[in-house]
């Protein structure tokens, strides 16, 4: 075999995916095909021989003699035999076996990108003059590793219980510093009633706009991911994923490693986006109240007590951007693999 037949059946080294919407990738793939999607098929292979040999022939005689037959008594009896030889044999071997075959997600996927790839529909994305080149609806490939949103990480750890307890905590520590010295029993009970009622009121508060927070930015079903392709210029590919199609229990598994995009461009590239801008409430805030309200957070946070030797903010990092900075393109993945 020649360097150039063995450079061409050098095959590409297998996938391992770790998100695929197998929805979509069955339905463009039966869109190349133009008909219905095969999923099983079922082969029989048999084989067989005969062989066989025959004999013929005939025998007659005749003889005499006497015999005793029971309830007759004795007498000559006269025999004549006559026989027709005949004899065949036949043997037949055979040897039948069926194989089925299925055919997976993975080799639908497989179909997918090698069709995309040699009909010219998929396109390589490593830098931001690239990505302008290409319009929503265009199947993209690009490789990176990927940084969480950082509301997504926030949400994570500050939970509406978290902050409910942090509010009480600081209302609770504003009415110790005021704690009345003078009026007796009766100001320390009215003092303890009103701190109380501030401190539930507070909590409430922050608890709900924390949970309308998450609900909002839709955490219990989909997860945004950002793919930093380039820096100079900065280019992010905003990765939309639909918790429902990771192959594997832990979707943060995308921040631990290199991989590999196959998606469809939906929105074009834009400049500087707000981080708020696809939520349906939250796109109303300006960016500057978002750094507003992650400092007054912070704040708050500064009066928890320590812990160790250093501060509840030193461990939790509250540093939120309120754009991305940078061109930026949105993707729905049909498949993630490495």
């Amino acid at each position: 075999m020649t360097d150039a037949a063995s450079a061409t059946d050098v095959l590409p080294p297998p996938m391992a995916t770790i998100y695929q919407n197998s929805d979509q990738i069955a339905g463009v793939l039966q869109q190349i095909a133009r008909h219905p999607l095969l999923t099983e098929e079922s082969r029989e292979f048999t084989s067989g021989g005969d062989s066989s040999s025959a004999a013929d022939g005939t025998a007659s005689g005749r003889g005499s003699g006497k015999a005793r037959m029971p309830l007759i008594g004795s007498g000559e009896v006269g025999l004549e035999a006559k026989a027709s030889l005949s004899s065949s044999w036949t043997q037949t071997t055979g040897t039948a076996s069926r194989q089925q075959f299925v055919y997976s997600q993975a080799y639908n996927l497989h179909l997918v990108r090698e069709f995309l790839s040699q009909e010219g529909l998929l396109t390589a994305v490593a830098s931001a003059e690239q990505a302008k080149d290409v319009q929503p609806g265009s199947f993209i490939e690009y490789t990176t590793a990927f940084d969480p949103v950082e509301l997504t990480l926030a949400l994570d750890v500050i939970s509406p219980e978290l902050v409910g307890a942090i509010a009480r905590f600081a209302v609770k520590r504003r009415y110790l510093d005021r704690f009345p010295t003078e009026g007796g029993h009766e100001a320390v009970v009215m003092h303890a009633e009103k701190m109380k009622l501030d401190a539930e009121m507070k909590e409430d508060l922050a608890r709900a706009i924390t949970t309308a927070v998450k609900a909002d930015t839709r955490q219990d079903t989909t997860r945004e991911y950002y793919g930093r392709v380039a820096t100079d210029p900065a280019l992010t590919l905003i990765t939309l994923c639909d918790l429902a199609h990771f192959i594997i229990d832990d979707p943060d598994r995308l921040l631990d490693g290199t991989f590999t995009v196959l998606g469809k461009v939906i929105a074009p590239v834009e400049m500087d986006v707000p981080t708020f801008s696809r939520n349906k409430i939250l796109r109303n805030l300006a960016p500057g109240a978002l750094d507003g309200g992650i400092q007054k957070l912070a704040e708050l946070m500064e009066e928890v007590p320590q812990v160790g030797e250093k501060p509840l903010s030193e461990y939790i990092d509250l540093k939120m951007a309120s754009r991305v900075e940078g061109a930026s393109m949105r993707v729905m993945p049909l498949a993630i693999y490495s």
